[in-house]
């Protein structure tokens, strides 16, 4: 088990500036235009619309069930499953990283820590035991843009169970770090998605040294309809050599074979698109993503979908959508991962949504 941190003991987590939910905010309304691109409040009758357009597109085929939900419907925007099992938690909204236990019977979010010259934090990935990078910015939500010169990946060290904070480095020319991934073969090494200028940074978590590893026109968000922010490669994962990610304005799922050496991370080919997922019908396109011990990709989609990714024996991948809006209230999945391998938990794949939400997803059944 893992103890709880110093903040965890003396304060949950408190969403001060939140209103009743029959009232709409000048927050709201930048996270719904975060997520559809839209200039004006939406009309209910655009909302049911949206609800049956999904329904038609998607219905609940595996089994999903709600661990917690948002009072004020916080965006959260990653997710990292702990050793322990408790779930540490990212937002755009904010810049204090955040747990909460899965296996409670009344979970509500606790404090881990508030990071300093920040207004938003994105990607989270554990690196070593129970040490984990954290991207935070001083982010716009509403454009999905970060202010240049604001963007710091830092490390949260929780073995001793009061968090260790120290900053790793700080990518000054960045618009927007988005998603994180170790690099299996070199323990010190982290991946991180550039989202605006379509790139891949490789990071040192032990000196602090940084450089673009991989750079392509289909990792840039690239031609077709802005239905939302205009962003490229929004998560990324390795596995077994190869760099796994989504594109979300180009509405793919794609990949890109890897050159681990002891000079850095190079691109070893061409990129291999795997599949599309059309921004006609799925507005702000596909999220972050998990990989199963199967080699299988379950990736979260706007506005409100999970869709399955699998291999099959001749090389080519199924898709199909597993879970619709009926399973997330919208703005919906943002992120996901699974529980901690060896576990009762293994099996189950954690859903965060835009609107607040943590869906269980039963992938054994």
């Amino acid at each position: 088990m893992c103890a709880k941190t110093e903040v965890e003991k003396t304060a949950a987590y408190s969403e001060e500036s939140a209103v009743p939910s029959n009232q709409t905010t000048d927050l709201q309304l930048s996270t719904f235009k975060y997520l559809s691109g839209h200039r004006t409040p939406p009309s209910i009758e655009h909302f049911s619309r949206r609800r049956k357009e999904m329904k038609a597109l998607a219905s609940i085929l595996i089994a999903t069930h709600l661990i917690y939900e948002s009072p004020t419907g916080l965006f959260l925007e990653n997710i990292a499953v702990r050793p322990c099992g408790k779930l540490l938690l990212t937002s755009i909204i904010s810049p204090t990283l955040t747990t909460l236990d899965p296996a409670s019977g009344n979970a509500t979010l606790n404090d881990v820590y508030t990071f300093p010259n920040a207004t938003g934090l994105t990607g989270i990935i554990e690196y070593a035991p129970d040490t984990y990078a954290v991207v935070a910015s001083v982010l716009n939500a509403t454009a999905a843009r970060a202010e240049l010169g604001s963007v710091v990946i830092w490390k949260v060290d929780l073995t001793s169970g009061r968090p260790l904070v120290t900053r790793i480095t700080g990518i000054p020319d960045s618009e927007l770090i988005n998603g994180l991934s170790t690099v299996p073969g070199a323990p010190d090494l982290v991946l991180a998605a550039d989202s605006v200028v379509g790139a891949v940074y490789e990071i040192s978590t032990r000196t602090g040294a940084a450089r673009i590893a991989v750079q392509d026109a289909a990792l840039a968000p690239g031609p077709g309809p802005a239905l939302g922010p205009v962003l490229g490669i929004n998560g990324l994962h390795v596995r077994d050599g190869v760099l796994y990610f989504t594109n979300s304005q180009q509405g793919t799922f794609a990949r890109l074979p890897l050159a681990i050496q002891k000079s850095g991370v190079h691109a070893a080919g061409a990129v291999e698109v795997l599949g599309t997922i059309p921004a006609t019908t799925i507005p702000s396109g596909p999220d972050d993503f998990a990989l199963d011990s199967e080699g299988r990709a379950w990736v979260t989609v706007h506005p409100g979908s999970l869709v399955l990714f699998s291999p099959r024996a001749d090389g080519t991948w199924a898709q199909e959508t597993v879970a619709g809006d009926d399973a997330f209230t919208s703005p919906g999945p943002t992120a996901a991962a699974f529980g901690r391998a060896g576990t009762e938990a293994e099996k189950l794949l954690y859903v965060v949504t835009g609107s607040g939400q943590i869906v269980g997803v039963d992938t054994a059944a």
